[in-house]
């Protein structure tokens, strides 16, 4: 989709203080040495109990809406994007959100795309304030906190690591700091038995009070044939460069034309092979050093990375900055936006 009047004009983030290194859990038996090494994590940001998705994805939302300038009036939508639990069951944490940050009669709802909700939910924001004649603006937060019993961040997925924290991101209709020239979403469904695995529905979550195994489901799944390593590696690539290339065709440049890159916090070897490697981005261009200090945010990796681009005060006016991201179900999101100034913040 091309945008003609769609804007960021504010960013936020929250990240706990607490700080556990890979070092520190390898020491503590949590995390295995050679996976430490191979992975290339250095942190994670650790929240307490009272620091859940939803309250982190708050305080994240009051610091964009605040560095907005919009009035609270004037937001039409709060979309919450997340990944795990939310700190209680059968309850609506987007209003939660709403009340703690916009407050007023908009709608709010949540998305969950897995590590690609965020900027999933952001698309949802686009077009929803886009299509309605009287414009304004809509607050996207992220939000997750991984905690046992439920999720062992050193050892759910192999070859990531979950840190813990939360981004906001305000898009408007009538102004801001970067203008959204374009955003592509797709997906492929056939993919999703990856992360479902062995067909074994549960009847309640948790039902087995044993930590989600991401990383054996899709094992599992990828057993079924020799073959099926390399045929979902091919279905992810030729997704993402189509994504990539149609987000690019659209906001008129190519990649080459564009400055800076905004990719999920993986691990050293997909964000070396799959990223740097196979699109010849400089590393100084992305937030890539960074991230290793945060781990795998769950769905708010490219709004907090954005949020921590922007603050370095390294974007010029007229810049192209491209986000990208990917998830379970399988789909893939790529946005493209021009900096049209350098924020005071």
């Amino acid at each position: 989709m091309r945008w003609e009047n769609l804007y960021v004009a504010g960013l936020g983030a929250y990240l706990p203080e607490q700080v556990y290194t890979a070092e520190q859990a390898v020491a503590d038996g949590r995390y295995g040495a050679g996976e430490c090494e191979a992975n290339g994590y250095r942190a994670v940001r650790v929240a307490s109990a009272e620091e859940t998705g939803p309250v982190m994805a708050a305080a994240a939302g009051r610091t964009a809406v605040g560095r907005s300038g919009i009035a609270s009036e004037e937001f039409r939508l709060v979309v919450h994007a997340s990944v795990g639990h939310q700190g209680q069951d059968v309850w609506t944490p987007a209003h939660y959100v709403q009340n703690e940050t916009v407050g007023g009669h908009g709608a709010a709802f949540e998305v969950r795309q897995g590590s690609n909700s965020g900027l999933a939910a952001a698309e949802v924001a686009a077009s929803w304030i886009t299509a309605r004649p009287e414009g304004g603006a809509a607050l996207v937060t992220t939000g997750d906190s991984f905690k046992l019993p439920y999720w062992d961040r050193w050892k759910a997925d192999e070859q990531v690591v979950y840190g813990d924290g939360a981004g906001a991101l305000v898009l408007s209709t009538r102004g801001g700091f970067a203008k959204v020239r374009s955003s592509v979403s797709r997906a492929d469904a056939s993919l999703e038995p990856l992360y479902r695995g062995d067909d074994a529905w549960t009847e309640a979550p948790f039902y087995d009070g044993k930590p989600a195994d991401l990383a054996g489901r899709k094992r599992h799944w990828l057993s079924r044939n020799e073959d099926a390593y390399d045929q979902t590696i091919a279905k992810i690539n030729e997704n993402f460069g189509a994504v990539l290339k149609q987000a690019l065709a659209e906001a008129d440049t190519d990649l080459a034309g564009t400055q800076w890159f905004i990719h999920a916090n993986m691990c050293k070897t997909i964000i070396e092979w799959g990223f740097h490697g196979a699109l010849g981005l400089d590393p100084d261009t992305t937030v890539y050093d960074w991230g290793l200090d945060y781990a795998h945010m769950g769905g708010g990796d490219q709004i907090i990375g954005l949020n921590r681009l922007f603050e370095t005060g390294r974007p010029k006016p007229g810049d192209l900055v491209v986000t990208a991201g990917a998830g379970i179900g399988f789909m893939w999101t790529v946005a493209v936006l021009e900096v049209l100034e350098t924020p005071a913040w």
